[in-house]
């Protein structure tokens, strides 16, 4: 299988192929002195009139993709080439990818674990934005696990048509679409300058595979789909193709895939603080830690301008802005905590200011409020929210 490429390339063995598309080979190989497997994207040059152009193409990509270190984005470590041969060494990806795991489910993801890994791509994505970088091909292809059993591994890669529009020279050939057709927002089929709502809304699309199993729009050509873009047909209802998506998930998802930008989720950062907020409405179990960074990263306008879009639209926006609100509260007031109420402790209240407290882990903060003062169970606790002082009032 690795007859067509070379057993070695600098300082690493080729051990086989693991998977490839049509503009490159990806290849298992192993470090000759390091031992650390890695994963070798490799493209073979070619004769012809646009292979300078393929070639700066998959070397800017590699560029981009480099410059992104965080814990969702694929780790580049090295770029090699050769007249024969451009080749991007980088972080070995054993879990595989999204569409390996929609493949052997033959049907949608567990909710849970496709709403967490939809929060860590958003999330990456929203870093690569911050930094003028819009990947314009995510698929459930490019999303992949280092550990197949294990969310938290979630890595986005491929950067091999990603663009930075500030900065990033014209390298597309003419006449050509860039990205995946079923993943591909209208505005990308038209050729139009990229901005991050691509990426937005192909998340959206892929979002919309892990919940329901199909593709959003199942049409057989590109012509196909243009058309019920220019007609405006939204795609099949997701809670029509599975019930077990809480309406609110739902339509946090369709809202990514808005047809018109204008009412598309304005951003990455957006899209995982929303997922966020709905997973702990359900009660899913996502551990991101990252309630607070996503706030930020979305902005107060921006998030400002959610809770108007939320406000005013059907019931399960309504539940979608609960959550969000929610999730504000709990970041903004921290988290509950409980104090062991001693006799002693009952008779000088004062000394509650300095008494040790323990991070509450049984309050429902969606139920708590600062009225809950003292709960009825048998070792006198109170549960409380931040204490407040004079100066706060």
């Amino acid at each position: 299988m690795t007859s067509r490429f070379p057993r070695l390339i600098g300082p690493y063995a080729v051990e086989r192929v693991v998977g490839g598309g049509g503009m490159a080979t990806v290849l298992l190989a192993r470090h000759r002195l390091l031992g650390r497997l890695v994963a070798v994207k490799m493209r073979r040059r070619e004769d012809g009139a646009d292979e300078a152009l393929l070639a700066e193409r998959f070397r800017h990509g590699a560029a981009l993709q480099a410059e992104l270190d965080h814990p969702h984005v694929a780790r580049v470590f090295d770029y090699l080439e050769s007249p024969q041969f451009q080749a991007i060494v980088m972080e070995y990806l054993p879990g595989g990818s999204i569409e390996d795991a929609l493949r052997a489910m033959a049907g949608p993801l567990p909710v849970d674990r496709a709403v967490d890994i939809g929060i860590r791509a958003a999330d990456a994505m929203a870093y690569a934005h911050e930094r003028g970088v819009v990947h314009r091909d995510i698929k459930p292809g490019n999303v992949m696990l280092v550990d197949g059993e294990d969310t938290t591994t979630t890595r986005i890669t491929d950067f091999g048509v990603a663009k930075a529009p500030e900065r990033s020279p014209d390298l597309t050939l003419a006449g050509a679409n860039v990205g995946t057709l079923w993943y591909m927002p209208p505005e990308q089929f038209n050729h139009e300058r990229p901005t991050p709502l691509v990426d937005v809304y192909a998340l959206g699309a892929t979002l919309y595979e892990m919940l329901t199993g199909h593709i959003p729009f199942a049409a057989p050509d590109t012509a196909e789909i243009f058309r019920r873009f220019l007609d405006r047909v939204p795609p099949p209802s997701i809670q029509g193709r599975n019930p077990q998506v809480p309406p609110a998930l739902a339509h946090v998802v369709e809202m990514a895939l808005a047809l018109d930008t204008a009412d598309r989720i304005p951003s990455a950062a957006s899209l995982a603080l929303l997922l966020r907020a709905v997973a702990e409405r359900e009660r899913m179990a996502v551990d991101d830690g990252a309630a607070r960074r996503l706030l930020h990263q979305a902005g107060d306008d921006e998030v400002e301008s959610l809770r108007a879009v939320l406000a005013g639209g059907q019931k399960p926006g309504h539940a979608v802005l609960d959550a969000l609100d929610a999730l504000r509260v709990r970041v903004e007031t921290g988290p509950f905590t409980r104090v062991n109420l001693t006799p002693a402790l009952l008779e000088r209240p004062a000394d509650l200011a300095t008494a040790p407290l323990d991070v509450l882990t049984d309050a429902d903060p969606f139920e708590a409020t600062r009225d809950d003062l003292f709960e009825d169970d048998d070792d006198r606790t109170m549960v409380m929210g931040p204490i407040l002082t004079d100066d706060d009032e």
